[in-house]
């Protein structure tokens, strides 16, 4: 009982639960690993997109599921149109057919994901912990990929790279216990303020 009560009283600017923020640093994670250890394969355009569209198919689901869980609890639009994008991106990935198209694809994905962290950023604070990194990450991976875009070896290094460093640093923002019960905090404490 007392656990449907701390539920009910979860702030509109609630974080998700660690195991769903877990869905999303094991995607980048896996993503990244897949990506390290399939370097004798990266040769062939082909097996580059399906990598790359296999794993923003996937992060797109982890964002959807974010959002979803998020729903219960008053809503968060960011997770949602995060989802979307990275589905949309896994979708026109493997139709390119061009080294070119996929860095542009890779690169436009990586901005809209950038510009979306930091939206949900300034929408409400507290929620997308993290985000400023995020963002960051995104648009240093969209320029880097803009810069390498006729070497499909480097984008999908490049893109790699990006999903070990944002596992790492989201991983380490689900077990930080104390920074997500300030941010908590601080959420509740605003209505009141207002």
């Amino acid at each position: 009982m007392a656990a449907e009560d701390t539920t009910a009283s979860r702030p509109v600017n609630a974080l998700p639960s660690r195991p769903v923020r877990l869905i999303r640093v094991g995607v980048l994670f896996i993503a990244g690993i897949v990506i390290a250890f399939s370097a004798t394969m990266h040769e062939q355009l082909g097996f580059d997109t399906a990598v790359a569209a296999g794993a923003l198919g996937a992060l797109g689901i982890a964002h959807l599921i974010e959002w979803v869980s998020l729903r219960a609890v008053g809503g968060n639009p960011v997770p949602l149109l995060l989802g979307i994008a990275a589905v949309v991106a896994a979708v026109v990935v493997p139709l390119t057919g061009s080294v070119i198209g996929f860095a542009v694809v890779i690169a436009a994905w990586a901005l809209v994901s950038a510009l979306l962290e930091f939206l949900g950023m300034t929408m409400r604070p507290g929620t997308r912990q993290d985000a400023t990194l995020l963002g960051a990450l995104g648009v240093l991976l969209a320029l880097l990929v803009l810069l390498v875009r006729e070497d499909q070896v480097a984008i999908l290094g490049f893109f790699g790279a990006y999903a070990v460093v944002a596992a790492v640093f989201l991983g380490i923002s689900a077990f930080d216990s104390a920074r997500g019960s300030s941010d908590i905090a601080r959420a509740e404490a605003a209505p009141s303020q207002a």
